[in-house]
């Protein structure tokens, strides 16, 4: 085995790193867990019972052949690894091997044989990985014979094998470690990960190799609401292109909900607010280490294999084509057989000018596709060399023309140094460092290089110099391959070096330095606060000497306002309701099932209803809920609460409390026309608009898109507004599009929140002076409310009587408000009803 790696070296300089943030919050020195489906170490057993092992050489992030493990040093952090062994380990013997993994600086997971065999062959290689790569089944995903019938239990095992990870991470974890996680079959792990509080200031990150497909493909996926929410665990969430993160982004808008915001926690970057927190969204293509490869190119045994090669393939003076695929119908070797066969068949002169170099390896996950793209090929490689001679094409599997022993680093490097044109026809490939190996590879023998490949290739996206291929095109693949064989050697070598260029400054070293870095910023901003979704929110208006305009809100002290209402004789309380006394995310639920609540009216939890009632019930009090819904809604879901107050459209239609009848306010002539000029424009974007339904109310009209598509459901949102508010100029009415509640609205000007709040505090002051004010709202129809009791509690008539007893209360995250006080939801408002109602039982008992 290989001695022991040391992680902790003195850092080193490394070219396009971005410049280090300044960390204003002084954390811990924690480690970095890079955590995969196996260890980047193989384990094996001696003959005398011993148990030792060797680095991987074919993994990305630990072989000093990629540049992952000899370079981690630089990070300036201890490494640990952490995966599964892929030797069988009995029980007995796992105290053992964990130990001698230990001097490693891995951890082992070690999971039955049973979760084993399914976790590699199971849910993530059958189920998910298809999709990923835009497979769609033909009925069920990962059902044998398409029937589905086992996808649960795939799952289930993927859930038990997460689980297991963040089981043996947990017992390794401590304070300011990083968990850096990769890869498809550990979707779920950042959420097993949070299922116990994790050490403080620890950052999970996750990184996805893989390609992230669009909405529409994604919604394919079993779980596929779980896997986002897995992912979506993690503090930081990356991927190799903007093209995935933006499929991720648009995943969790449509499928879950969330709003993707540019601009995020890391400063420029972009990020999905999920309502508790920010999860920072990164684009970091992974590279090679340059300077391990020109030690490979340079070993003697590499020109010896690539001398062999060319000897055993009788290259001589002709051109040579070639590549590495997996025998996988995505890798595309099959398309590429075919496409060199038109090739000779259609351009005559390159019939004895080219030799095809393929090499060709099996697919351990999936032996009979890979058994079946072997034949394939072979019948099409027979076919070129009876029809052009066997000169034309050598064509080599690993494990059979291939000694899979003799198959290494620096055996492809060899075949690479004798190919002068790479052609890749991939129909899907997320991650292939390949092109790049070939790039740097020429540029180091000074020779020319031109690399044709799929634009479904994901570096394809990376490297400009490329010759792009439509892989389902054959005839264009046919043509461009001409075209790169016919290229004269200046634009040849202007292609190469400009990739080279990207190459070189893109390495696994800057991936390393840029990933850490993102997560060591995560976690200063978590210690500062500023990841939290929830932003400070500050004063609009001052209120004597108390509060400031422009000053932050503090958080609601209960304790006070407890204190305030039992030492108080004549209490005003009013309550919004959507996003105040029922969570918000259960009001859009609910619109999306049941419209406009008619007939389906969804009314508070019963803690708040018997909250209600218990202060509704008290002399003392005058306790209003106001809403934007209608009166009948309203009534329904409220009505039964004795002594309640009512505002329903804004308090267009208020009932007092204790009368249990509706008051309506007047509406002149010209307040009513508006409905008439509206109309036409609400039908013709309804009918235009899939999915749009409207809520008409006897002061208001609603245009509601949930169910729309979201993008153009807004589009079509903000194009109805222009024309509202163009046509219904000098009406007296006001429009408003709402993001946040996907609707856009018109209601009549002087008709608020606010008129209500003031008209009720005027009033009932007037019965005597009002001591106590309580006054809680989430949304802007809320703000005109908290305005308008603010500018009245102000006046000499209730100044002094009121200071220290006005309460005025932001619920949730916003930038400004006419509020004197924030709380965080609708869960807190509730608990802060069940003191006052706890408090006003505590004194009646006194």
């Amino acid at each position: 085995g290989s001695s022991a790696p040391d992680h902790r070296q003195a850092p080193r300089e490394a070219s396009g790193i971005a410049p280090a943030v300044d960390m204003t919050v002084d954390l811990p020195a924690g480690r970095l867990l890079v955590v995969q489906q196996h260890l980047p170490f193989n384990v094996a057993q001696a003959e005398d019972g011993s148990w030792g092992g060797e680095w991987d050489e074919w993994d990305l992030l630990a072989t000093n052949t990629q540049g992952g493990r000899h370079m981690m040093g630089s990070l300036n952090v201890e490494v640990l690894f952490v995966g599964c062994v892929r030797t069988r380990v009995p029980p007995e013997a796992q105290a053992a091997v964990a130990e001698m993994l230990a001097v490693y600086n891995c951890v082992p997971v070690f999971l039955s044989d049973a979760l084993y065999d399914s976790h590699c062959n199971g849910y993530g290689p059958t189920v998910l990985w298809p999709i990923l790569n835009n497979q769609i089944p033909d009925r069920h995903a990962g059902g044998k014979g398409g029937d589905g019938t086992h996808v649960s239990s795939l799952y289930n095992a993927y859930v038990r094998a997460n689980d297991a990870f963040a089981h043996t991470i947990r017992s390794v974890l401590r304070v300011g470690d990083m968990i850096w996680v990769h890869g498809y079959n550990l979707t779920l792990l950042p959420a097993a990960l949070r299922q116990t509080k994790l050490p403080a200031h620890c950052t999970v990150s996750f990184f996805l190799h893989s390609p992230c497909p669009s909405p529409e493909v994604w919604r394919v996926i079993p779980h596929r609401s779980e896997l986002l929410r897995g992912m979506l665990a993690g503090d930081v969430v990356g991927f190799h292109l903007f093209e995935y993160a933006r499929h991720f982004m648009t995943s969790c808008r449509r499928l879950l909900g969330l709003g993707e915001n540019v601009g995020g926690p890391t400063g420029g970057g972009l990020c999905i607010n999920t309502g508790s927190r920010r999860v920072t969204i990164t684009v970091s293509h992974v590279g090679i280490d340059p300077d391990v490869l020109n030690a490979r190119l340079r070993l003697p045994e590499t020109a010896e294999h690539e001398g062999r090669l060319r000897e055993q393939c009788k290259v001589g003076e002709r051109i040579v084509v070639g590549g590495v695929e997996m025998l996988h119908p995505l890798q595309g070797a099959h398309i590429k057989l075919l496409a060199f066969q038109q090739l000779l068949e259609n351009y005559p002169v390159w019939r004895k000018r080219l030799t095809l170099l393929q090499v060709c390896f099996p697919d351990k996950q999936r032996p009979e596709q890979s058994a079946q793209q072997s034949a394939e090929n072979r019948e099409v490689v027979r076919r070129i060399e009876e029809a052009f001679g066997p000169d034309t094409i050598r064509y080599f599997e690993v494990g059979a023309e291939l000694d899979a022993k003799l198959w290494t680093k620096n055996t492809r490097l060899a075949l690479f140094r004798a190919v002068d044109v790479l052609l890749n026809c991939a129909m899907k490939d997320g991650l292939n460092l390949l092109p790049f190996e070939y790039i740097h590879t020429k540029h180091s023998q000074q020779a020319s290089g031109v690399v044709v490949l799929s634009e479904f290739v994901g570096c394809a996206h990376v490297l400009n110099g490329c010759v792009r291929i439509n892989p389902f095109n054959l005839e264009h693949v046919v043509e461009q391959l001409d075209a790169a064989l016919s290229m004269p050697p200046s634009e040849r070598a202007a292609r190469l070096s400009k990739d080279h260029s990207f190459v070189a400054s893109h390495t696994t070293r800057t991936w390393l330095h840029v990933a850490v870095q993102d997560m060591r910023r995560t976690a200063a901003l978590h210690a500062s606060g500023e990841a939290s979704s929830s932003r400070p929110t500050l004063a609009l208006c001052s209120f004597g000497s108390e509060m400031r305009a422009g000053q932050q809100l503090p958080p609601l002290n209960v304790e006070a306002l407890a204190r305030a209402y039992v030492q108080s004789t004549r209490r005003l309380i009013l309550l919004g309701l959507d996003g105040t006394l029922i969570q918000q995310e259960k009001v859009m639920h609910h619109r999306k099932m049941f419209h406009d609540f008619s007939d389906h009216s969804l009314p508070p939890p019963p803690a708040a209803l018997h909250c209600l009632a218990a202060l509704a019930s008290d002399p003392c009090n005058q306790v209003y809920v106001i809403s934007g819904r209608s009166a009948s809604d309203l009534e329904a879901c409220l009505g039964n609460v004795d002594g309640l107050g009512l505002g329903a459209e804004l308090g267009f239609m208020q009932m007092r409390p204790r009368s249990g009848k509706w008051l309506k306010r007047e509406l002149s002539p010209a307040q009513e026309r508006w409905k008439d000029t509206a109309r036409p424009i609400f039908e013709r974007f309804t009918l235009r608009t899939n999915g749009v339904y409207m809520s008409w109310q006897e002061s208001a009209a609603i245009w509601c898109y949930h169910n729309a598509d979201p993008d153009y459901g807004r589009f079509q949102a903000r194009q109805l507004t222009v024309a509202l508010k163009e046509q219904l100029k000098g009406t007296g009415v006001s429009v408003l599009h709402s993001l946040s509640k996907c609707q856009v609205e018109v209601r009549i000007g002087a008709i608020n929140k606010g008129v209500f709040a003031d008209a009720a505090l005027t009033e009932a002051h007037a019965g005597g002076p009002v001591d106590f004010v309580l006054a809680i709202g989430d949304d802007d129809d809320d703000e005109y409310m908290l305005s308008a009791v603010t500018a009245r509690a102000s006046g000499p008539a209730m100044l002094e009587r009121l200071r220290g007893r006005l309460f005025t209360v932001a619920v949730g995250s916003k930038d400004y408000s006419h509020a004197r006080f924030v709380c965080e939801s609708s869960r807190t408002v509730l608990q802060l009803m069940q003191t006052l109602r706890d408090g006003r039982d505590a004194s009646f008992r006194s």
